[in-house]
């Protein structure tokens, strides 16, 4: 039977952490130390997950008898509205701030600079989704953590006239860590089936 309040609507909010990083337990709550929002984004996140497969034929069939999975791909993409030197250094891979690659980043008498991180220390991060109904009753409603993931996507810094935001438009692709799989949705117990 169908069920309109299974219907989730909102853009979500996204964290970002270094590699190693408690990861929340629950649905609700706040999120472990080390986890901080990244802010603002232009249209919201999205996430993306994808199967490669490979088919098995055989001479004497005219279907396809198996398909065997040859590889697996998650992304989260966001543009991020917030034109800090810090995002810009996550956006880089230079890693969040309590775990940052060397020689990136510095200051001035009234400036602070930014670098790429050399390729042998970019650094990976964690990424999270949080996600709260916000047109309904404010419960929480869904939740991922990302557990490992490299920015992997063309980095993009669109500048244009008018009412026009600058952004940092990036796709983080997730890795597996070592012992865990590449990430951990969370569901309410109302929206378990």
């Amino acid at each position: 039977m169908s069920d309109s309040n299974k219907v989730k609507l909102g853009p979500g909010t996204l964290y970002v952490a270094q590699l190693g990083t408690t990861e929340p337990t629950s649905i609700s709550g706040a999120w472990p130390a080390g986890w901080s929002q990244i802010g603002y984004t232009d249209a919201g996140s999205q996430f993306d997950y994808s199967i490669t497969a490979e088919p098995v034929e055989v001479e004497e069939e005219v279907d396809v008898i198996e398909n065997v999975v040859t590889g697996r791909s998650g992304t989260l993409t966001f543009s991020m509205a917030e034109t800090t030197a810090n995002n810009l250094l996550i956006a880089l891979n230079a890693g969040v701030s309590a775990d940052r690659a060397a020689n990136t980043t510095g200051t001035s008498t009234d400036n602070t600079w930014v670098e790429p991180p050399a390729l042998n220390v970019i650094k990976r991060v964690m990424l999270g989704w949080d996600a709260l109904d916000y047109n309904q009753n404010g419960d929480a409603f869904g939740r991922i953590v990302a557990r490992k993931c490299l920015q992997t996507g063309s980095l993009s810094i669109p500048a244009r006239k008018g009412n026009n935001k600058r952004l940092y438009s990036c796709t983080f692709t997730f890795e597996k860590p070592t012992g865990a799989q590449p990430f951990r949705a969370f569901f309410p117990n109302d929206l378990a089936s």
